[in-house]
């Protein structure tokens, strides 16, 4: 039996460096998802959402436009208000995250309440003002689901429907895969919804659904392009703002 050569010996190390960082960042987001449960907040709401947009290398400038704009109309749109108004609290509280390679994740815009016209055009408001926070990098799913799970089990409310909502052009290209963050986030009671812009990548649909999504609940959507965005991601906020509603 031939003795193991030096890339071998390389090749473990970074397989069991890797596994050991999944295990490690799925125990973090599993105590700090438990630690939040005994938080006390008397602040109800319908529906707690991160919204986490990709700004990986894939997304030029006018596709990242298209992301902000798609969500801040959106936002305005009456249907949208309409269906948070329809909900048993009558509010929602929401965030917004950019997205990419490992440990390149940032709130772009911190938790608000949106519950009437006035602070969903607030919230659309700095949906539409927000700089890009990186200009090219890899995909990091994995990244983008665990820092999103973080934020949800810090909120500071309280809610039957704990969501992410990933939307991307690509599949993960980097670090670990983004199945077993899904699972982690899963485990927690987060549902995990995908929006893929398909573009060229025509099995990405696929993909998020063997991949990222999970949960009760959870579903993906297809853009057929950034230019498809803003249509799509109307129709996937009226789904998970309020499943009863009909638009």
């Amino acid at each position: 039996m031939n003795a193991p050569t030096k890339c071998d010996r390389r090749s473990k190390t970074a397989g069991w460096q890797i596994k050991s960082w999944a295990v490690v960042a799925i125990a973090a987001v599993s105590i700090l998802l438990s630690a939040s449960r005994n938080v006390r907040s008397t602040i109800n709401v319908d529906l707690v959402l991160v919204l986490a947009l990709d700004v990986s290398d894939s997304v030029d400038t006018r596709e990242f436009d298209l992301q902000r704009s798609g969500l801040a109309n959106a936002f305005r749109h009456p249907t949208v208000i309409e269906a948070i108004r329809r909900g048993p609290s009558r509010r929602i509280a929401v965030t917004a995250v950019q997205w990419s390679g490992y440990q390149d994740q940032f709130v772009s815009v911190p938790w608000q309440i949106v519950e009437d016209a006035a602070s969903a055009a607030a919230f659309a408001k700095h949906l539409a003002d927000m700089p890009r926070r990186y200009p090219n990098g890899y995909t990091h799913i994995a990244g983008a689901i665990e820092f999103s799970t973080k934020l949800v089990a810090t909120a500071p409310y309280l809610a039957e429907r704990r969501v992410v909502d990933i939307s991307g052009d690509g599949e993960n290209n980097v670090n670990i895969p983004p199945r077993a963050a899904r699972d982690a986030a899963v485990r927690a009671g987060v549902t995990v919804n995908g929006l893929a812009v398909v573009n060229e990548a025509r099995r990405l649909v696929e993909y998020y659904r063997h991949n990222v999504i999970g949960g009760p609940g959870a579903f993906v959507m297809s853009a057929r392009d950034y230019d498809d965005y803003a249509e799509a991601m109307l129709r996937k906020l009226l789904r998970e703002i309020n499943k009863k509603f009909i638009s």
